[in-house]
């Protein structure tokens, strides 16, 4: 997909986020491409490990040592006013620099996991609120309180005069993330990236906390970039979807191209494993065979090969499948649709 940078908020190249430990290299990405536009909500698919919250730290800088990005561009289409756009990449800048501080929290924050370990039992959430506040907005501190109150009750928290003075261990895991969504949407940010927002909630919880998202990304006009592993949550909210397999973006289509036409086997075996209600109550879920590969002994060639039923002999397991853009631009990683590019085998990192 190749909108023109006024639809463009994040346009992500190449990106490599390695772990060099004892042991060896650890590829939590490994060359990941993907797109998020204005206005728009982009889900990260794919099973445990395979890079979704990495990419989504190596967005805001916020890798945990060791890691770091060690390749690739990450292009922020800031608009800077009168209509120009200024672009930054954001994989270039310092991480303890005040130009990334400047952008983080500010235009692009971040809902964490786990509301609990995210906030600081040991200060309030008015306080935690506030401070994010008044480190990016010229406010007072009667001011940020009062636009911290104003936040909460903007996310549904019920009497937010009160709960301003409450600490985390004090609310419910629901009223937690709420708490949470307040403080990225405090400062009217052009990004809101969502790290399965949902996993710690109950059901309930999490369809009122999927229609606030639904309903603030409406209101202030900003790009959602969701991480999850439901695909029911994907196909309730997403515009863009990206699946992601092993550190690599293998299929990056919108929702309807993704749900109703995938084409990596990966993509199809994940939908092949949603329970239906056609589905007859004897049979046996559908699985992908096999294990995820272990991080320090990554297979050559394709990274899905070895669980992959349709993969081609003597070709899947020697070529790394290109970045190939479809005719109804989705983009796929996958020798299946490389007939027409010129493949060299890959080099054993040995």
């Amino acid at each position: 997909m190749n909108p023109s940078s006024q639809e463009l908020l994040i346009d992500i190249r190449g990106l490599k986020t390695h772990f060099p430990l004892d042991e060896g290299v650890v590829k939590a990405v490994d060359g990941v491409d993907l797109s998020i536009h204005r206005n728009r909500t982009l889900c990260v698919v794919g099973e445990s490990g395979c890079g979704k919250s990495i990419t989504a730290r190596s967005i805001l800088q916020i890798v945990d040592k060791p890691g770091r990005i060690v390749e690739g561009s990450i292009l922020y289409y800031r608009q800077s006013g009168m209509g120009n756009v200024e672009v930054i990449d954001l994989a270039a800048l310092d991480p303890y620099g005040a130009a990334i501080r400047d952008i983080r929290g500010k235009e692009i924050s971040m809902v964490f996991q786990e509301p609990m370990t995210s906030l600081s039992p040991v200060h309030t959430i008015g306080r935690q609120i506030t401070e994010a506040i008044r480190l990016h907005m010229p406010l007072s501190k009667r001011e940020a309180k009062a636009h911290a109150i104003e936040m909460l009750r903007h996310v549904g928290i019920p009497q937010p005069e009160l709960r301003f003075d409450d600490y985390p261990f004090q609310l419910s895991g629901g009223m937690r993330q709420r708490a949470m969504i307040a403080m990225a949407l405090s400062c009217n940010p052009s990004l809101v990236i969502a790290d399965e927002p949902t996993t710690a909630v109950d059901v309930t919880t999490q369809a009122q906390i999927l229609e606030l998202l639904a309903r603030l990304q409406a209101e202030h006009g900003m790009a959602v970039m969701l991480i999850t592993h439901d695909l029911g949550v994907v196909a309730e909210t997403a515009d863009d979807v990206a699946v992601m397999y092993l550190g690599q973006v293998v299929e990056f289509g919108t929702v309807e191209q993704i749900f109703f036409s995938p084409k990596h086997p990966y993509t199809r075996a994940l939908l092949k494993s949603i329970p239906t209600m056609s589905r007859r109550a004897q049979g046996r879920l559908d699985s992908i065979r096999g294990m995820v590969p272990d991080p320090f002994n990554r297979p050559q060639g394709c990274p899905f090969h070895t669980r992959c039923e349709e993969k081609i002999a003597g070709v899947c397991d020697r070529i790394a499948p290109p970045r190939i853009t479809l005719e109804d631009g989705r983009d796929v990683r996958c020798l299946l649709y490389a007939q027409d590019i010129e493949m060299t085998p890959v080099q054993d990192a040995a």
